[in-house]
């Protein structure tokens, strides 16, 4: 610094008390103009707020989340349309089918059915068959094969593409199992219901082994079900049997009673036929009996008028007999007979009838459903004939041949114990038949062995006779 710089120091002084003003003054000016635009920036970032704007930043990353949101929906909606074309595709199919199916309904409506094969006899159909089931056959094994050797490990499937697989091989195989399952239920019956249902369970478990591949199954709710519909299918028939069974006793109860009331209007027209013989007479011979004269012919004549007197009172009996019958409509007979052709020794039918003659009722029972006719071992009269038959039937129920249906009535017995229960309960002096005579039976036996044997039997009881004609000596 030169000397003459001490003489101007006042004048710098001046100048940086003035510089330092001009400063002091531009940063108080800054700091207003800083407070202004933060001012200004601060309200305009409000205004932003309050109109949705938001920065740069966020609306450019929103604008890439919304591209991408938009990509997802472009390509669901693209899987729709496809699914959407494949249903109306399906749809055409349906009603092409539908369509198909309605023609064929109205041809057969109308009985003119088209036959596709001009066969001349049943054996030609027959081959014909058994052709169209190999052919079937060897498709079969040569799908197989294709599969087997399919080896396109490129296939790439969609969600949308592999959600539809997995339904349709879903449908496909319910398919299989329902119709596996409605045979079952349409053929059970009480002698093949466990057989059927194991055949429903294996059904089951193979349709859900093979969907299992494509990460599908069943639960058990859905075997469960059809087991339910076949055991309700089985018992639903067993009511129908019984339903049928019932409704047929109930016609033959009706025809029984059909004609027994036309067994007792017939016995009482005969009755009342007699009736006006025997009065008739009898008037005749008290006419005669007054005219007479010789005591010989009064004693005759008298003799002759006891004797239809008698017969008149037998009337009255047979007549309060009916009377009874008629009324009384458990009276009946209960009876044991016994078919040794038809069913073998130690066999018995133990039924009722309330027929005035039951033998009618035995002998209808003989008719074209079995080969011979029964043979009655007992006839037991009782005033309430449903309540003894149904006695005996309890007693002997062990024996029974058909433990499912009640009204078949045959058992497996020993006649001498038939004989006692009636005897020790319901009738002391029954008359019982022990040996079946079986005749047509016997006969049809004897005309089935060889001629020599034949002939030779019929010398041995020729001899057994002769013998026991000739006094020994």
């Amino acid at each position: 610094m030169a000397f003459g710089d001490y003489f101007k120091g006042p004048e710098h002084k001046e100048n940086a008390a003035r510089l330092a003003a001009e400063l002091q003054a531009n940063r108080q000016q800054s700091q207003a103009e800083m407070q202004t635009l933060q001012a200004k920036y601060d309200d305009l970032e409000a205004k932003a707020r309050d109109i949705g704007l938001l920065d740069l930043l966020a609306v450019k990353k929103q604008i890439q989340n919304e591209g991408t949101l938009l990509a997802s929906v472009q390509a669901q909606v693209a899987a729709t349309q496809a699914d959407l074309e494949a249903a109306r595709s399906q749809l055409q199919e349906i009603q092409q089918q539908i369509l198909g199916a309605e023609d064929t309904v109205q041809l057969e409506s109308f009985a003119l059915y088209e036959p596709k094969y001009q066969f001349t006899n049943s054996i030609d159909y027959k081959n014909r068959l058994d052709e169209i089931r190999e052919d079937q056959k060897r498709t079969a094994r040569g799908l197989s094969a294709e599969v087997d050797a399919w080896d396109n490990y490129a296939v790439e499937f969609t969600k949308t593409q592999w959600k539809k697989l997995r339904k349709d091989a879903l449908k496909l195989a319910l398919r299989s199992f329902n119709s596996e399952s409605e045979y079952c239920i349409d053929n059970v019956k009480f002698s093949n219901l466990e057989k059927m249902e194991e055949r429903i369970r294996r059904s089951f478990e193979t349709c859900n082994k093979l969907l299992k591949a494509i990460d599908a199954w069943w639960k058990d709710i859905v075997l469960e079900r059809k087991l339910q519909e076949l055991y309700l299918a089985h018992e639903y028939q067993m009511k129908r049997q019984e339903e049928k069974e019932a409704v047929r006793q109930a016609r033959e109860d009706r025809r029984e009673q059909e004609k027994l009331e036309k067994e007792i209007q017939e016995a009482r027209a005969k009755i009342e036929k007699e009736r006006r013989h025997f009065t008739s007479a009898l008037q005749k011979l008290q006419l005669r009996l007054g005219a007479a004269v010789d005591q010989d012919e009064r004693d005759d004549l008298q003799t002759r008028i006891d004797e239809l007197s008698s017969q008149n009172s037998k009337l009255d009996e047979e007549e309060r007999l009916l009377d009874y019958r008629e009324q009384n409509a458990r009276a009946g007979y209960v009876y044991v007979i016994s078919n040794i052709g038809a069913f073998g020794e130690g066999i018995f039918k133990i039924g009722m009838t309330r027929r005035l003659e039951p033998m009618d009722r035995v002998d209808e029972l003989g008719d074209a459903s079995v080969p011979f006719r029964f043979d009655v071992h007992a006839l037991v009269f009782s005033d309430n004939a449903p309540a003894l038959e149904a006695k005996l039937h309890s007693h002997f129920a062990s024996g029974r041949l058909n433990k499912v249906n009640g009204r078949k009535e045959f058992f497996r017995a020993d006649l001498k114990v038939i004989e006692a229960v009636i005897r020790a309960n319901y009738d002391a002096v029954v008359e019982v038949i022990h040996a079946a005579p079986a005749e047509q039976y016997r006969e049809s036996l004897r005309l089935a062995m060889p001629l020599d044997s034949i002939q030779t039997s019929e010398r041995i009881a020729l001899d057994d006779s002769v013998k026991h004609m000739v006094p020994s000596a």
